[in-house]
């Protein structure tokens, strides 16, 4: 891995029940993870606390993030972009974005659950096709273009927003057509070095066009200790749990190994001392100034002091070692000006 990208993590807003502690936690998190000089931290939508996210209303909570923050970028990995209407997306996008001086990071995809769909009067199966055309309305009402035939324009207006766009697909070819980054995670089914593969063909597609770098960001979980897989250990439970729904809504089609390292290799998740995850890292596609490094540190029961020392490690112990240095991101936050009518 290369030296001088961005550090991040993200947050699934997890609990296994519902309990409005939940933000408060994250809430606290974000600003330890500012305090310990990470870049960036994203938090995940889940609609009808499916796979036990508690997050449907990723901008909202954002926004009180920003009010507790100064410097820390605030990301959404990922908005479900066919369940959301594209206009009112970019307007509260906007103003977040002016609440925060300009410190969204607005991620989108598809989605994968099939039972959320429905809820929406959407269909699962065409899922891609409304993404596609959610998006080109989003990126129009973002970039201030005309929106009907009498000219109105988003108000107000989100500048720069529409360059700090990023989507998590395999079809990299057409990020890098528009423009936007690459959020890439794992996929339990395919090799390991698929990943570098399709960080590899999104490069290879980047033209610059919009006068952005190309920029990718790696969502990787990491669990720091000596022995969080153990038999008795909550993330063992909680892996085994989200790796059963996910068979059961068709989405995993892999086993569950017997043997749960296995489980844990084929989903990408590193853990053990700080020596492993280091060289599970260094396996992964290259990351370069304009990229980040998102590291996941919470299962559905996962108490807020072990994801706070965990973040406390990857700061002292992984992340330096790699080369990252904390406020040495080329990654700038725009100042975000407004004008009077």
């Amino acid at each position: 891995m290369s030296a001088g990208f961005a550090l991040g993590f993200l947050s699934r807003v997890y609990r296994p029940g519902f309990d409005p502690q939940v933000y408060r936690d994250t809430l606290e998190l974000f600003q330890v993870a500012e305090e310990l000089g990470f870049d960036n931290g994203w938090v995940a939508q889940h609609h009808f606390a499916s796979e036990q996210g508690r997050l449907p209303a990723p901008l909202v909570l954002l926004a009180a993030v920003a009010q507790r923050t100064r410097r820390i970028g605030l990301g959404s990995g990922i908005i479900v972009l066919p369940q959301e209407q594209p206009l009112r997306l970019a307007e509260d996008a906007g103003v977040l974005d002016l609440l925060s001086n300009g410190r969204l990071e607005l991620g989108l995809g598809a989605g994968f659950d099939p039972q959320t769909y429905g809820a929406f009067g959407r269909q699962h199966e065409q899922r891609h096709r409304d993404y596609e055309q959610h998006l080109r309305q989003l990126h129009a009402a973002l970039n201030n273009a005309p929106l009907n035939a009498q000219g109105l324009r988003l108000r107000p207006g989100a500048s720069g927003l529409g360059r700090r766009l990023w989507e998590a697909t395999s079809r990299v070819e057409l990020v890098a057509a528009r423009g936007n980054g690459l959020i890439m995670a794992p996929n339990p089914h395919l090799p390991p070095e698929a990943g570098v593969e399709l960080v590899e063909r999104y490069r290879r597609a980047w033209t610059g066009d919009n006068g952005t770098p190309a920029r990718v960001a790696r969502v990787q979980g990491v669990f720091p200790g000596d022995s969080p897989a153990s038999d008795d250990s909550a993330l063992r439970r909680d892996i085994q749990d989200y790796v059963r729904r996910q068979q059961r809504i068709g989405v995993y089609n892999g086993p569950l190994d017997e043997d749960f390292a296995s489980t844990l290799k084929r989903l990408g998740v590193l853990h053990g001392p700080a020596h492993t995850i280091l060289d599970g890292l260094r396996q992964g596609p290259a990351l370069g100034a304009n990229d980040q490094l998102i590291v996941q540190v919470q299962t559905a029961s996962t108490p807020l002091r072990e994801a706070i020392r965990a973040l406390e490690i990857i700061r002292e112990r992984i992340a330096p070692a790699l080369g990252w240095r904390p406020g040495t991101s080329t990654l700038t936050r725009p100042v975000v000006e407004t004008s009077r009518p």
